[in-house]
């Protein structure tokens, strides 16, 4: 449509425009594009149809004058007869007293409220004396104008630009799909005569925008692959192999494919981008390992970025461990390091002397540079922002980019959110390991818990208690890691050693904490959830976790994986007195399901894709309509429709699909603008 401001048009008022220009509309095509946020339905039910207790909309004949009683100072109560299909009802409405003069035998009614439960008294919430008003009124919730004259003012608009209105979708598309056309969609939004409309309006408004934002999103993959922009890596596949062939397990057979996909990318002409994805303890930390040291046999220096000191660590530990003998120089780059190590790492890593960095946050800033980057991988990178992982990535030329996450992605998200991303999944777990035992118990259970963190104890292994808070609070009343761990000290006094770890301890004493649980001088870590992400004890064998209604479905997941480290048996205690029926319902989830995958669809239902990537990354799922979760059916169909679209190129060939690509091109070069 071509743009017409709402203050050009004689019969809006200068005050409604500027009201409506508060709300984000300032054209005609805002106004028609703005849609109901619900539909109020005031369709006439007949008497014996109406069910008592249930808010209905009757319509009927008064058949006396009105009666007013003032029952308090600012309670009135008026009641008359109504016959409403032949049946004699007695109404009564609150706080109308100033209508009274209006109800007179013989004037027609519209009443919602509720009957009764002998039908013979209604209740009503609301009046209204015309016979024919609308059935069906749509709630536009503008602050400033009432529904009415919104509703007043689309039936104008629409009259006269309704021509203007430029159809996004072929009739092929429309009629394979069963939508009606985008003229006929926004009048039955706006301006709605009946629920099937309605219904009819908001199928083609969703089906539009899911099919539209698929679209992108294939586009950017197509984009990305037939028209590359990148830089084949041309790795010593010899090296590579003898590499996996010295280390000291064999790779599950998820673990090889991933590594395929992964070697296939970096020789390809376009930039990767791609997700590896699996379990906590499935192996991927190795499969980024064997991906960067690809990349130094063909002369590239690699960066892999973490969300926290701890697994930065973590993974510094690993990967001198797997790179010892291989002459590969890896350095760990965090806020902690002194500057003046600072210094000698930067120089070192200009000048080409490092071939891996390990880092945090710090590897965003301005003075790390490369002296030749060729892959960068992020861990847990749904921790990170957009603009985040941009700056890491712009470190280098045309760099390419292996993302990692220990959070199961559902598949709802992997095909819209991760669309543009190639993705690896690791499901198989090393035959070693074992399904946690998991339990969801009160505090009054706890002894059962206890006795159990001793026998594991007596046996060798270690045990993690996680504690949602670090210190007392007033506003809310839970066990915090301090008094627990004071607790266990004393319980626990000349049997075993109990260490104390959160966030808010100093570099230095959380490094020695982790050492001695690593070293098993301590037996029992008390911590908060700090040991979420990259913490790898392969003695510890029972995770508990107090207060664990604080905790997501993912957080749990996550922690419960650590104690799947080794070939023992892992436990896992979910405790909690908690008494509202979602949180209980989703540690029963937890405890019963050990598929995180199935777990991550869960999440999202209870989460919603923004929550579920993090505020950052909220804003990607723009929909007027459509949602992510709630019309999962809906994308799955279109996501086909999608693939057909790109797959037969008839967005690109087919005259058809002009505007479609119109619409899809200028997302993608804004797009490409941007990462630029």
């Amino acid at each position: 449509m071509k743009e017409v401001l709402l203050s050009e048009l004689e019969y809006i008022t200068p005050k409604a425009a500027a009201t409506l220009k508060k709300s984000g509309i300032a054209t005609v095509e805002d106004l028609l594009f703005s849609f109901p946020t619900k539909f109020d339905d005031y369709t006439i039910v007949k008497y014996d149809d109406a069910i008592p207790n249930t808010t209905v909309t009757v319509g009927g004949v008064v058949q006396n004058k009105a009666t007013v009683t003032n029952a308090r100072t600012k309670l009135s109560i008026m009641s008359f007869f109504v016959d409403i299909d032949g049946a004699k009802v007695r109404c009564t409405i609150f706080n109308r007293h100033f209508l009274k003069s209006k109800i007179n035998y013989g004037v027609y009614v519209r009443l919602t409220g509720k009957f009764n439960d002998l039908k013979k008294g209604f209740t009503a919430s609301e009046i209204s004396f015309n016979e024919f008003s609308n059935n069906i009124n749509p709630v536009f919730n503008i602050k400033g104008l009432s529904d009415e004259k919104i509703l007043e003012l689309k039936e104008k608009v629409y009259d006269d630009f309704f021509t203007e209105i430029e159809e996004t979708l072929p009739k092929e598309l429309m009629q394979k799909l069963n939508l009606i056309p985008l003229k006929r969609a926004i009048k039955y939004i706006n301006i709605p005569e009946s629920n099937e409309e309605i219904s009819k309006a908001i199928r083609r408004i969703k089906y539009e925008e899911l099919l539209t934002y698929q679209l992108k999103i294939k586009y950017l993959l197509y984009m990305r692959k037939c028209h590359p922009q990148g830089v084949s890596i041309n790795y010593n596949r010899e090296k590579i192999d003898e590499f996996i062939h010295l280390l000291p397990f064999e790779l599950t057979i998820d673990q090889k494919r991933s590594i395929e996909e992964i070697l296939n990318d970096l020789k390809a002409p376009y930039k990767m981008n791609r997700l590896l994805q699996g379990e906590v303890g499935s192996g991927k930390t190795v499969v980024a390992a064997i991906a960067l040291y690809a990349v130094i046999t063909a002369g590239y220096q690699g960066a892999i970025m973490v969300p926290t000191e701890v697994l930065a660590n973590q993974h510094y530990a690993t990967f001198k461990y797997f790179f010892g003998k291989e002459g590969v120089n890896v350095a760990l780059l965090t806020s902690s390091v002194n500057p003046k190590d600072r210094i000698a790492i930067l120089a070192k890593l200009k000048n080409r002397e490092i071939d891996i960095l390990i880092g945090t946050h710090a590897l965003f800033q301005k003075d790390v540079e490369f002296g030749k980057l060729g892959l960068v991988i992020t861990d847990e990178e749904h921790r990170f922002g957009v603009r985040q992982r941009v700056s890491i990535v712009g470190k280098g030329y045309l760099i390419d980019h292996l993302k990692m996450s220990a959070t199961p992605i559902p598949r709802t998200l992997a095909i819209s959110v991760l669309g543009e991303s190639d993705i690896s999944m690791i499901k198989t777990l090393p035959s070693n390991r074992k399904e946690a035992i998991t339990r969801y118990l009160k505090y009054s259970d706890r002894r059962e818990v206890f006795d159990h963190m001793r026998k594991e104890i007596e046996n060798g292994h270690q045990v993690y208690v996680i504690v949602p808070m670090i210190e007392e609070s007033e506003a809310i009343d839970l066990i915090n890691a301090t008094e627990v761990y004071e607790r266990m000290v004393k319980y626990y006094e000349g049997f075993c050693t109990v260490g104390l770890i959160h966030s808010r301890l100093k570099k230095e004493e959380k490094d020695q904490v982790m050492k001695d649980f690593n070293d098993n001088k301590i037996q029992i870590l008390v911590s908060t959830s700090v040991i979420e992400v990259g913490v790898n004890v392969i003695n510890a064998t029972t995770m508990v976790i107090l207060n664990a209604d604080r905790f997501g479905i993912a957080q749990l997941h996550q922690m419960r994986g650590r104690v799947r480290r080794s070939e023992f048996q892992p436990y896992c205690f979910l405790i909690s007195d908690t008494t509202n029926q979602p949180s209980i319902d989703r540690l029963k989830l937890v405890e019963e399901n050990s598929d995180g995958f199935v777990l991550a669809e869960e999440d999202l239902i209870i989460r919603g894709p923004g929550d579920f990537f993090g505020e950052k990354q909220s804003g990607m799922v723009p929909f007027k309509m459509a949602n992510l979760v709630t019309d999962r059916d809906i994308l799955e169909e279109v996501n086909v429709v999608a693939d057909e679209i790109i797959d037969n190129e008839k967005l690109f060939n087919d005259p058809g699909y002009n505007k479609l690509y119109e619409i899809v091109d200028t997302n993608y070069k804004n797009n490409k603008e941007m990462l630029d």
